[in-house]
């Protein structure tokens, strides 16, 4: 789809209008779904086979959210160009609540 974007074959620019609280929405809920998914993921794992793990949920779903924000209209993203600085650190941030509080479920006690 990118391939076909900058040939200019397929415009997708202000196809998805989600605004600010949209985009946020949806990196606040990425993030905290693929952090929980790691956490739950790597449990039993060795601390050198965890890293290619961080880096696929890290930054796959990433690129979700670079891609709703490249759908919005331009003159939005001309007019506020941090938007994604401020997505990446909403993703970023809820995606670390679970790493930093690994919660051991089903676990003995």
């Amino acid at each position: 789809m990118s391939v076909a974007a900058a040939f200019h074959l397929l415009g997708i620019d202000g196809s998805a209008p989600l605004g600010f609280y949209g985009l946020y929405s949806i990196a606040a809920s990425l993030g905290w779904l693929f952090g929980n998914v790691y956490v739950q993921r790597t449990r039993k794992m060795e601390k050198p086979l965890r890293r290619p793990f961080l880096v696929v949920y890290f930054f796959g779903p990433l690129g979700t959210v670079y891609l709703l924000r490249c759908m919005e209209p331009l003159d939005f993203q001309r007019a506020a160009p941090l938007v994604l600085l401020y997505a990446w650190c909403v993703y970023t941030i809820f995606f670390g609540v679970p790493i930093v509080f690994r919660i051991p479920f089903g676990g003995k006690r």
